[in-house]
């Protein structure tokens, strides 16, 4: 090659890197796409390079020394470098719509629930067999034990619903909190009450102390319907505020309290230890409980957010009601306990309780609002069955049971 040649390929090579810095600059190569898997987001392989520690890559790599960078070499013929430049702008479009359709099929949702009991099994599988999912909701749930955190972390902002005791959303809402209930699971209370093995009879509790959560919870109000069933002063006996599930089993046991409301499986090691069932609170009439709460203004902006996850919890309410090996599976899992009568009982109290949609029955809110001296408020205020009607119009609870 002549010395006009060498110089005239010298430029080229020296041309090369600027051209590629132009092209990358006006037709950037799409970032990897992120997929979320149970709630953590990775990245999908890169069609483009090995992934390095998790980084994107955002262009190719050039070797110092190599013939193949030509391909991008402006001496290439004109259609070889317009097919190049379309191929870039293709790929950058598709990569944008895939993060597009991502973005809006999928919605983020943190839902936080108040207990590990049985009536929180419809969560447990909608979360376990990913139901929501399939209606544009990534769900994921967290345990807040009591209802009054439950709220307080759903006014902060930290949540999009939780799942949690329907008292606690009216009162807050009595006290100008912007909450709402949109669905409930249980509307009467699936507690019983149960007392040591010398008191065998509600007569008997008359100067005894009986154990709650909290005051202001279903546990109050709880042992306050009992009470008047049996016709009885509230002032007959007294109550004492000694913490969760777990801490009134214990106040139980060591005598410091005589008798507590629990629930399943609860219930079956009490009677193992000898202890007696006085009542089953949900003979005694509606006084709405679980329900799924949400702030008014995330319900006027993420209607359709809320409504995948409600149809989620529709299909875990079936599932927990004609499935129940895969029920009692999952409930194991999520309480903890290996006892397998305990877990069947559970399961059976639980599942015989359930409707085929979450309707609030507008009676239990009335007698929340009774038992917190707010009986002259309206009930409708604190429901919203909007998209409850929706579902059922859409004759999607009919098509989950073949009706």
């Amino acid at each position: 090659m002549d010395a006009k040649g060498k110089s005239k390929l010298a430029r080229i090579r020296q041309n090369i890197p600027l051209f590629e810095q132009s092209f990358e600059r006006k037709f950037p190569l799409p970032s990897r796409e992120r997929v979320r898997v149970r709630g953590r987001c990775k990245p999908s392989p890169s069609p483009h390079s090995s992934p390095v520690k998790g980084e994107d890559v955002n262009s190719f790599p050039v070797p110092e020394k190599s013939n193949k960078v030509v391909a991008l070499s402006p001496v290439l013929p004109r259609g070889l470098r317009l097919t190049l430049i379309i191929l870039a702008i293709f790929s950058l479009a598709f990569g944008s719509l895939a993060r597009l359709a991502w973005s809006a099929e999928v919605t983020r949702f943190l839902v936080s629930y108040g207990g590990t009991a049985g009536y929180q099994l419809p969560l447990w599988v909608n979360k376990e067999l990913g139901f929501s999912k399939k209606y544009g909701v990534d769900l994921e749930i967290i345990l807040i034990q009591a209802g009054s955190p439950n709220i307080q972390a759903l006014l902060g902002g930290s949540l999009q619903l939780t799942q949690t005791a329907a008292s606690s959303a009216v009162i807050g809402a009595t006290q100008g909190a912007p909450v709402v209930i949109v669905a409930t699971l249980e509307n009467k209370l699936p507690m019983l009450l149960i007392s040591r093995p010398e008191i065998k009879e509600p007569q008997q509790l008359r100067g005894k102390v009986i154990g709650i959560n909290r005051f202001g919870g279903s546990n109050d109000a709880a042992v306050l319907m009992a009470i008047k069933a049996w016709k009885m002063d509230p002032k007959d006996i007294s109550m004492l505020q000694t913490g969760g599930t777990s801490a009134r089993m214990a106040a139980l046991m060591s005598k410091k309290i005589d008798a507590t409301v629990q629930s399943y499986p609860e219930i079956y090691q009490a009677r193992k230890l000898g202890m007696n069932v006085l009542a089953d609170i949900g003979d005694y009439g509606y006084f709405t409980n679980t329900s799924n709460i949400v702030t008014r203004s995330y319900l006027q902006q993420n209607r359709a957010a809320i409504k995948g996850f409600i149809k989620g919890q529709i299909e875990g309410m079936h599932y927990v009601k004609t499935n129940k090996e895969g029920s009692i599976k999952i409930l194991r899992k999520h309480l903890q306990i290996t006892d397998t009568e305990a877990v069947e009982g559970t399961y059976e109290f639980f599942a015989k309780r359930l409707l085929r949609s979450p309707r609030t029955e507008l009676e239990g809110i009335k007698n929340i609002l009774a038992s917190i001296g707010s009986g002259q408020r309206n009930p409708a205020e604190f429901i919203d069955m909007s998209l409850i009607d929706e579902i059922e119009k859409e004759g999607f609870v009919q098509k989950l049971y073949g009706q």
